[in-house]
């Protein structure tokens, strides 16, 4: 095997704070966030995606309000994408009330078969776009990271890599652990893994015990952040950044802010021009 892109990312995701499949995956798509809103916000392919799956998922929302809050902060790419997907919503659902009456008669006791035919038209036609993406290429971290990992050549590297990081999360370990080749590999990853685990837990455990009364004195260590490196452990780590309502207010004090300083300087203008005329 030889080293690339992937290889790059990977060694990158291995050195910051949790699982690094996990990493690549949400840098990736923070990337494709920041160039869909430079080059294809009006692309007529992707708005048709967009259509199909009426969006994005609430994470990937999120995600690419708080990749846009940084690049974009007047938030127009995604005002205008949302315009066009509500607008979709709205004929959707004028079509349902049509078809509504065409198939339920009044007092017709058949209103639940025709409702669910309804609201199975009205459900996405297609996953998150962003979620379909992450998956393919999650499937090809995957597959590089645990045929690296036992690779003659690169194996070695790979795995000081590995044992100086936090490991994988759960869910990417079992995605490992099924692309292994065979018995061996399987024991080995899993045995590195064990040992990860095992260190986790008697943090935690000594971060619990410093809570106790008698303890509470004692100074804390590396197990201060015990709690949440577990979190990622079992659960993965993706953030996503600041909460909606946070980035609205944000978005509402820099559009009055800018208004303001707006007025401030027409007003300057003006004064300006008075004293022009009252010298002539």
């Amino acid at each position: 095997m030889e080293k690339g892109l992937i290889w790059i990312e990977l060694e990158d995701g291995l050195r910051r704070p949790g699982c690094p499949i996990c990493g690549v995956l949400a840098a990736g798509t923070r990337r494709n966030f920041s160039y869909f809103l430079t080059d294809s916000v009006l692309d007529p392919g992707i708005r048709l995606r967009l259509v199909e799956s009426g969006g994005w998922c609430a994470r990937h929302m999120m995600l690419l309000l708080n990749v846009e809050a940084r690049e974009y902060p007047d938030h127009m790419g995604s005002a205008t994408v949302f315009e066009s997907l509500l607008e979709m919503a709205d004929r959707r659902l004028a079509d349902a009330l049509r078809s509504l009456r065409r198939q339920v008669p009044p007092a017709s006791r058949s209103i639940r078969r025709a409702l669910r035919r309804i609201c199975d038209a009205l459900r996405p036609q297609r996953a998150c776009p962003a979620c379909e993406s992450e998956a393919e290429r999650e499937a090809s971290y995957l597959g590089f990271f645990t045929d690296t990992l036992f690779d003659p050549a690169l194996g070695g590297e790979m795995k000081a890599l590995y044992a100086s990081s936090e490991g994988l999360c759960y869910r990417h370990l079992i995605g490992c652990l099924e692309r292994c080749a065979s018995p061996e590999q399987v024991k080995e990853l899993a045995e590195l893994e064990r040992q990860k685990l095992a260190a986790l837990a008697r943090e935690l455990g000594e971060y619990l015990r410093k809570h106790e009364h008698r303890y509470r004195e004692e100074p804390f260590g590396d197990e201060l952040d015990a709690w949440a490196r577990a979190a990622r452990k079992l659960a993965g780590y993706q953030p996503v950044g600041s909460d909606i309502q946070d980035l609205a207010e944000a978005g509402r004090r820099r559009e009055l802010r800018a208004r303001a300083r707006a007025r401030a300087g027409t007003t300057e203008r003006q004064g300006g021009n008075d004293g022009e005329t009252r010298s002539v």
